[in-house]
């Protein structure tokens, strides 16, 4: 689940970009991308990447020394590595972003404007001291 789309999707522009002359790259960032947005499980802590692929099923732990059968036969991108990576990319900017400012307290009179009257008809019911 991503909560803040914006960072994300500047995270996303800012790898294609970095990648742009790198196809192999490129294609694992797009895959990437996709994979972190469609899967129903990942979690990231302490640098790993946990996630259920949404191809094959299986559970990956991606770590920096990440190896999966893309990575066979001197390929080095791979969309695991490149969600790991984006995923890192999107806490740290995460990170950096300044939390919102607390909303004011409303003044003690708002309470009163805003306030929901109702209006009972007829017996009410006593329930641990509450009419109900």
């Amino acid at each position: 689940m991503i909560l803040n789309s914006q960072i994300w999707h500047e995270v996303i522009t800012a790898a294609k970009a970095s990648t742009a002359n790198a196809p192999e790259w490129l294609r694992a960032v797009e895959r990437g991308a996709a994979e972190i947005e469609r899967v129903r499980y990942w979690s990231f802590a302490d640098g790993v990447l946990t996630i259920i692929s949404t191809t094959s099923g299986r559970t990956y732990r991606i770590d920096e020394h990440h190896t999966c059968a893309a990575c066979e036969n001197g390929h080095k991108a791979c969309k695991h590595r490149a969600s790991r990576r984006l995923v890192q990319r999107y806490y740290e900017r995460l990170a950096q972003t300044p939390a919102p400012a607390p909303a004011p307290a409303p003044k003690s009179s708002d309470w009163r404007e805003k306030a929901i009257l109702v209006k009972r008809d007829g017996n009410a019911l006593i329930v641990d001291g509450w009419a109900v």
